[in-house]
């Protein structure tokens, strides 16, 4: 029984509370990685979404793909799955890809 000891200090178990909802398992799953689950899942879809709209440029596809990733981090930081840190620095290359865009004149923006 002393090898169940020493696991549970090296790595913590789960419980059948953890077990009763999504969420619950979701927040189980950052706890054991550190809070750097949801951001490294935002990571691969800013990187699935940006390779997936490379034809239509590079600019536009970095605005899209951090204006995608910044949408679904407001629904993570609503349910407590991750740190406003993320979702402002999801804002902050938001804001700087729309000014590059904007300033590129290989791919002008329509004019409100």
């Amino acid at each position: 029984m002393q090898s169940n000891d020493k696991m549970a200090e090296i790595y913590p178990w789960i419980t059948e509370n953890e077990t009763m909802g999504l969420n619950e398992i979701a927040g189980y799953v950052n706890q054991v990685t550190a809070g750097m689950f949801f951001p490294l899942i935002l990571l691969a879809m800013f990187v699935i979404t940006f390779v997936s709209t490379m034809h239509y440029g590079n600019g536009k596809a970095f605005v899209f793909s951090t204006f995608f990733c910044s949408i679904l981090a407001i629904f993570l930081v609503i349910a407590g799955l991750l740190n406003f840190g993320w979702m402002y620095l999801l804002f902050v290359l938001l804001g700087i890809g729309l000014m590059l865009l904007r300033l590129d004149k290989s791919s002008p923006l329509p004019q409100i």
